[in-house]
């Protein structure tokens, strides 16, 4: 019996043909992120796979299917007036993750204009389609009740 064992040439070509079968996930982030940017529930829709979990962990429970994520996402564009401060970004071979700040001008309950800014992490994972299986939001749980109680907003969970 001879017992064969991998060169270094066939351990390249070995991970060689699993880089080919990998996805772009940083390429993936780009059109997704340009749904976020300009605020576009069908474009975001769109890139999720039917059965998708978005999921943003604030007490609300997650988002189940890829037309509920539509629904909540112009829900949440008609009633949120948001904007991003990217941070780091990690990719891998089925997933990313995307820290960022998400900046709300605001009015506390004297009237006086103030800007929240809210650390968030976003963790994806996605197939080998290419879609976003699962989204889930994770949010800096003092800084947004500090923002919306000087708003005089109900922090407790999601407004949408």
């Amino acid at each position: 019996m001879i017992l064969h064992n991998k060169t270094q040439w066939e351990d390249e070509m070995s991970r060689a043909q699993l880089a080919e079968k990998s996805l772009d996930t940083q390429a993936l982030f780009a059109r997704y992120h340009v749904g976020w940017k300009t605020r576009n529930p069908d474009l975001i829709a769109s890139l999720h796979s039917e059965d998708t979990i978005f999921w943003v962990h604030d007490g609300a429970e997650p988002i189940k299917g890829r037309e509920a994520l539509r629904q909540y996402c112009a829900n949440l564009f008609a009633t949120v007036e948001f904007r991003f401060e990217e941070g780091r970004m990690l990719f891998g071979a089925d997933f990313w993750v995307f820290e960022w700040l998400m900046i709300i001008d605001l009015v506390d309950t004297a009237g006086k204009p103030f800007t929240a800014k809210i650390e968030m992490l976003d963790v994806f994972t996605v197939n080998q389609a290419g879609e976003v299986t699962s989204k889930n939001v994770y949010v800096n749980g003092a800084q947004r009740v500090d923002a919306f109680t000087r708003a005089g907003l109900d922090a407790s969970r999601n407004q949408n």
